[in-house]
């Protein structure tokens, strides 16, 4: 070893410390949270189409996204968007009766609810 280092050959090596990408993995959580949130206040989106490999391309991609889930609603004929706040109620097809009630899993709240319902909606005598 003559102690001499290469100038092309140091060069090079800073090259490529300097090529690697900087993947910052506490911004990458940071940018997934912003986005949960974005998808949180606009229920309204394609979800698929909210990212972005920063914030201002995260933030830039709401409009198209809110822009394709109206076309998509309009061809649907869809007139709001269902969220976990307006759950779906499903009901059985058929002509069944109400399903019996096991009164020892009511709690006493609803019992006394229940009870003070019927006296008051029947008549007097």
């Amino acid at each position: 070893m003559t102690g001499f280092i290469d100038p092309l050959e140091m060069n090079s090596a800073e090259a490529e410390e300097a090529a690697e990408p900087d993947v910052d993995p506490a911004g990458q959580d940071t940018l997934d949270r912003v986005r949960e949130l974005v998808l949180r206040a606009h229920p309204e989106v394609v979800p698929e189409l909210v990212r972005g490999e920063s914030l201002s391309e995260l933030l830039a991609s709401v409009e198209p996204a809110q822009q394709a889930y109206v076309d998509l609603a309009a061809r649907l004929h869809v007139d709001s968007p269902v969220t976990a706040a307006q759950p779906t109620i499903q009901a059985p097809a058929g002509g069944f009766g109400p399903a019996p009630m096991d009164l020892d899993r009511i709690p006493t709240a609803e019992k006394l609810r229940r009870g003070i319902r019927d006296r008051t909606s029947q008549p007097l005598r």
